[in-house]
């Protein structure tokens, strides 16, 4: 496979969507920790009175402060601001395993989570002490988080592996669930070498040989500020993924999927690049109301080309997107479940919450 290259032109395209999302934004920095400490009842002097919506207070949680998944959460929940009655806010945190979590104990009504957590969450598995319900809105993004090594490694295949270093990322991550779910369909999940780290660890310890293999990073094919800065220093290649070993990995955990990324994308040669995958999904706590729930879905899927505007972070979202994107047999809440009929999106496979 060809060694991953990136472009040499600079972006400022991270910086540009921060700037959007801040001119978005109809709540301040001081509103959202409120919310975020628990003070759902802040005050709703931005929300039109007389409606129905005019007092909810909806808490978000997004991801670390910069990651794709905070860029997104902030940004949907600031144009649901702007085009509904609905008072958001977004409240930086661990991601998705973190996320499920707090619905749990009720702090926060939406929030990211991928599409690999939902098994463990539903089952009370590791990291999870007990089983969370959720319901799904729509999917937002395809991670691709396939297995990456040093160009210069001896490794061919994920099978190569066995004895070697392997570090997914924080344990209990959505993508270290990915990697021992792939792992384990290919046979060797016990024969490998774990550890785990933040991403910034991750990296690192590729670089300084510390370790074998990591994740990639990509949202859809385009690569993450993280992995662009590590392709700057050090050449990487990824592992050949099989369409066989894909559908294994699926038939033990419904969230992993296959992505393929434009080799053009990275700055690559050749053919698109199959790889290990997962969605990004939006989820909502059962409690709140269809109406609620509805008029969410409708203020972000009813203006687009704004979404859109806000980076190359949001490229993915549309309803058609969306639908297909989301996991397979657990309950897609009744507001969501609505839109998606009404757009004729309804699939089956899907699950209308109770």
């Amino acid at each position: 496979m060809d060694r991953l290259r990136i472009p040499t032109k600079k972006t400022t395209q991270q910086e540009d969507t921060m700037k959007r999302l801040h001119s978005l934004s109809h709540l301040s920095r001081r509103d959202a920790m409120i919310l975020g400490l628990g003070g759902m009842a802040a005050g709703s002097a931005l929300l039109r009175p007389g409606s129905a919506l005019a007092q909810q207070s909806l808490q978000w949680g997004s991801s670390s402060v910069g990651s794709t998944g905070y860029v997104i959460m902030e940004g949907l929940a600031s144009i649901t601001n702007r085009h509904s009655e609905l008072r958001n806010a977004s409240m930086a945190t661990s991601g998705g395993a973190e996320n499920m979590q707090l619905f749990r104990e009720g702090i926060i009504q939406f929030g990211q989570t991928t599409s690999t957590d939902w098994l463990p969450a539903f089952e009370g598995r590791a990291p999870y002490p007990e089983p969370i319900e959720v319901h799904q809105m729509f999917a937002y993004t395809l991670f691709n988080c396939t297995p990456m090594v040093r160009a210069d490694s001896d490794i061919r295949t994920i099978e190569d592996l066995v004895g070697r270093r392997v570090m997914p990322s924080p344990s209990g991550s959505s993508t270290a669930v990915l990697f021992e779910v792939l792992f384990e369909a290919a046979g060797i999940l016990d024969d490998v070498n774990w550890t785990y780290g933040s991403w910034r660890e991750t990296y690192d310890a590729l670089r300084a040989g510390a370790v074998d293999c990591i994740p990639s990073l990509l949202t859809n094919g385009r690569p993450s500020p993280l992995m662009t800065e590590l392709m700057a220093l050090q050449e990487v290649r990824l592992l050949p993924i099989s369409e066989e070993l894909m559908a294994a990995a699926a038939a033990i955990n419904g969230g992993a999927r296959p992505g393929l990324i434009p080799a053009a994308s990275i700055g690559a040669e050749g053919e698109d690049i199959l790889t290990a995958s997962f969605s990004g999904v939006l989820a909502v706590a059962p409690e709140v109301s269809e109406e609620v729930a509805y008029t969410v879905m409708t203020a972000i899927f009813d203006n687009l080309d704004e979404v859109h505007a806000l980076g190359v972070q949001f490229a993915d979202i549309a309803p058609e997107f969306g639908a297909a994107n989301l996991v397979g047999g657990y309950p897609v809440h009744k507001g969501a479940a609505r839109f998606f009929k009404e757009r004729g999106l309804w699939q089956d496979g899907m699950v209308e919450a109770d």
